[in-house]
């Protein structure tokens, strides 16, 4: 009886319930979780940041501090460029050059004329040594053409080469060779710093060069070369420009090289370039020469050696040669 009392009360006891712990330990939990958000996140933090500070005096150890001045005023002293005076010239030289003595007034002159100065005149005249020395003061040379003497810078002859010209000079005595040699001595008197020209014409006008050109040794052998062998060709041509041909043209020609003396050799029956139109009158041929004196600016001396010259003629040349104070010579 007993047994089947206690199977009964067994069986009708409650049981356990297991949701009441679980229950529990969660709450437990979610109060730790507030409890550390709180005081984390919202307890309020009442310390203020931390503040750097420095006072306004710093006090160092006098030996740092001695050590670090003296490497300052080094620094400094090195740091400086150094300065120095500008170096002046004024003070070593005077402002103006001092005036020069009063010197006596005296004309010299290496040539003058004296006893002992005559005596070796000769030597000197031999060697071309005066010559040189006389062409020093000037530049000028004397010049001599059968028998008309003059003395220039820049001489010019002019001489008409036509076959009727040499045939009056034959007839005057007056040969190539003469007339070859008469040039040559020329020529041979001028010093270094004299300019020559030759220009010679008929029909046509020619030179030996169409400048002027020195008197040195080289320049007289080839201008005398060129006479000896082209003094009688009438063929000779030049570059420098000329309008009309004969006497008119040959002066055209020889103003050009603008001549200080030029000797016109001729026979003074100048004709133009073609027969047919006969002789050049006297007139225009001081109007000719007028215009050429006003053109280049300059009046040389005009001389004259004619060869068998007609009297009308003559007289014509005579007021011509007097106009250009020339000299005129007949042969």
């Amino acid at each position: 009886m007993l047994s089947t009392s206690a199977n009964s009360s067994t069986e009708t006891a409650p049981k356990r319930s297991k949701i009441g712990p679980l229950a529990l330990a969660l709450l437990i939990q979610l109060g730790l979780l507030f409890l550390a958000v709180f005081v984390v996140v919202l307890v309020p933090d009442f310390k203020s940041d931390p503040e750097f500070v420095a006072r306004k005096k710093i006090y160092l150890p006098q030996k740092e501090l001695e050590h670090k001045v003296a490497l300052a005023e080094f620094q400094n002293a090195a740091s400086s460029p150094m300065q120095m005076e500008r170096i002046s010239t004024q003070a070593l030289l005077p402002e103006a050059m001092p005036t020069l003595p009063q010197m006596p007034q005296s004309d010299f002159n290496p040539i003058e004329r004296n006893p002992a100065a005559l005596q070796s005149d000769s030597l000197l005249g031999q060697s071309g040594v005066l010559g040189a020395l006389q062409g020093l003061q000037t530049g000028s040379s004397s010049a001599s053409l059968f028998g008309i003497e003059d003395t220039g810078q820049r001489i010019l002859i002019l001489f008409d080469n036509s076959s009727s010209v040499w045939n009056k000079a034959s007839k005057a005595g007056v040969t190539t060779a003469r007339f070859i040699k008469e040039l040559s001595a020329l020529i041979d008197g001028l010093n270094a710093n004299t300019q020559f020209a030759l220009v010679p014409f008929s029909r046509s006008v020619g030179s030996f060069r169409d400048y002027m050109i020195a008197g040195g040794a080289r320049n007289k052998r080839a201008a005398k070369a060129w006479i000896t062998e082209k003094v009688r060709t009438q063929s000779l041509t030049t570059q420098l420009p000329h309008t009309a041909d004969g006497v008119q043209g040959a002066l055209s020609v020889a103003f050009q090289m603008e001549p200080d003396v030029i000797f016109l050799v001729s026979d003074a029956d100048f004709q133009r370039n073609r027969p047919r139109q006969g002789d050049v009158p006297w007139d225009e041929l001081e109007r000719t020469l007028r215009d050429l004196t006003r053109e280049y600016g300059i009046e040389p001396r005009l001389h004259f050696i004619g060869f068998q010259v007609e009297s009308g003629a003559a007289d014509a040349m005579a007021k011509i040669t007097r106009r250009y104070k020339g000299q005129l010579r007949k042969l």
